[in-house]
């Protein structure tokens, strides 16, 4: 009996030993690659003021929705046509507002109603309930495009009425975006990147090692994910010399936009209709 449990004990601590060496390698080998890439591109960029408004631009795309997304507002083939028609001059006015169709900003405005038995939009503005922080940014050589990670707190406070939406000591997300601009001196606006995300970690700095770790070593060779995607093949990693150039993310799509500004909805290819970071909600 003692003897099992040794070996047990043993084969426990190989496991643990095994991937902190594991976690420890990822880490050094994406710190080595954003280095390299980060000395190539770098130059000519105002990397904190980047920073900031990519933040703020995820910001404003979930105020976004929080403010013009009517929840519980369903249209249907047999609904009315005088419905139909209020629905549509209603997002007339507030565009892509109906639906995030890469549920990248809109999980983030809504909270769970216990009175209503529905989701509504949160009663609190956005800024009061996320902190964001661009972990890290990586441009293209001309500096019009980049991928960067983000690093999204809850700070979700307890409303008589209202779900809390995150579980203690699980406050933060990670998510990848692409940014694009015409002008170097411009905000860039974001597009969401889905390939691989993180939910419900327990410290920032886990939630930036695990998602970078992910699309520094793992992105080259995944197939595409269905949609604008499908049976393209990911040849690079997050930081290697012709990512920017090569990747399926930013090859030119059939419309003349870049893949990464387009969604696939019942087999048809659209723009997406985020909010642009030069616009207010």
């Amino acid at each position: 009996m003692k003897s099992s449990i040794y070996y047990i004990t043993l084969l426990l601590l190989i496991v643990i030993a095994t991937l902190f060496t594991s976690c420890r390698h990822y880490s050094e080998q994406t710190k080595q690659l954003m280095q390299r890439f980060a000395d190539k591109t770098m130059v000519g960029t105002n990397n904190t003021r980047d920073k900031q408004q990519i933040a703020d631009c995820f910001i404003k795309n979930v105020e976004y929705f929080r403010l013009y997304h009517k929840y519980g507002w369903q249209i249907y083939a047999n609904s009315p046509d005088s419905v139909k028609q209020r629905y549509n001059d209603y997002y007339s006015k507030y565009p892509g507002a109906d639906l995030d169709h890469a549920n990248f900003f809109e999980p983030y405005a809504t909270r769970y109603s216990l009175a209503e038995d529905k989701y509504v939009s949160s009663p609190l503005p956005t800024d009061e309930q996320l902190t964001v922080i661009t972990d890290s940014i990586l441009y293209s050589k001309d500096s019009l495009l980049c991928f960067a990670f983000l690093i999204i707190e809850g700070k979700y406070s307890s409303i008589e009425g209202i779900e809390n939406t995150m579980v203690a000591g699980r406050e933060y997300d990670a998510k990848a975006t692409i940014g694009y601009r015409k002008d170097i001196e411009k905000p860039f606006d974001i597009y969401p990147v889905t390939k691989f995300n993180i939910v419900g970690f327990e410290s920032y700095a886990a939630a930036a090692l695990y998602l970078e770790d992910w699309y520094f070593t793992w992105l080259k060779k995944s197939g595409g994910s269905g949609g604008i995607y499908a049976e393209k093949k990911f040849l690079h990693n997050v930081g290697e010399e012709g990512f920017f150039e090569q990747t399926p993310y930013f090859q030119k799509h059939k419309s003349g936009l870049y893949n990464f500004q387009m969604y696939t909805d019942m087999v048809k290819d659209y723009p997406y209709q985020y909010l642009t970071c030069t616009t207010a909600p």
